[in-house]
């Protein structure tokens, strides 16, 4: 969409890094090994997502385990929408009242587990909204200097101290009424 609307900024536009696909048992890319407790589903959402994480320097080892959550908990939400395709979302049953109808309980897993997702897709940049504010705080960190951080803004060479910071301190307040001024 950057392309079509043209670069206005004159800055250079992002590109997805391209992963060929690669399917094996357990895909090890860059020394980022899936978790051992992870099976089936969950290992096919890891080697279809991790390699285009680790591209893009999202993945570390570090994150491994929670990484494998999030696959873990994608594959139940898969499972779960299945089961709810087969029986529908709501099922009746007969009480002495009459007929009533009840959320199917896959339906209250999916739902938690959908917000679970959410959230940790956010932290992982599976997104476009984060995958952009992660881009961004990446841009921003390249242009700043180390010393950014407390506010020297990567001003090089300014060692005098401005007038604000020559200028003396206020006198404490002795009295309780002072601070209030």
């Amino acid at each position: 969409m950057k392309k079509a609307k043209g670069n206005s900024g004159r800055r250079p536009i992002g590109e997805d890094p391209k992963v060929e696909d690669a399917k094996p048992e357990i895909l090890v890319t860059a020394s980022v090994v899936p978790p051992a407790w992870l099976k089936d589903g969950a290992l096919d959402v890891w080697n279809r997502l991790a390699p285009r994480l680790i591209a893009m320097k999202l993945l570390t080892q570090l994150d491994a385990e929670t990484f494998g959550r999030y696959c873990r908990n994608f594959s139940r939400w898969l499972t779960m929408q299945d089961r709810l395709d087969d029986k529908g979302e709501v099922y009746e049953i007969q009480t002495a009242s009459g007929l009533v109808r009840r959320y199917e309980p896959a339906f209250a897993i999916a739902d938690r587990l959908e917000r679970q997702l959410s959230a940790a897709e956010a932290n992982f940049g599976l997104n476009p909204a984060e995958r952009q504010r992660l881009y961004a705080a990446r841009a921003a960190g390249a242009g700043a200097g180390a010393g950014d951080l407390f506010g020297d803004n990567g001003r090089k060479g300014e060692d005098k101290p401005s007038a604000a910071q020559n200028a003396p301190a206020p006198a404490r307040p002795t009295s309780a009424v002072g601070f209030l001024q």
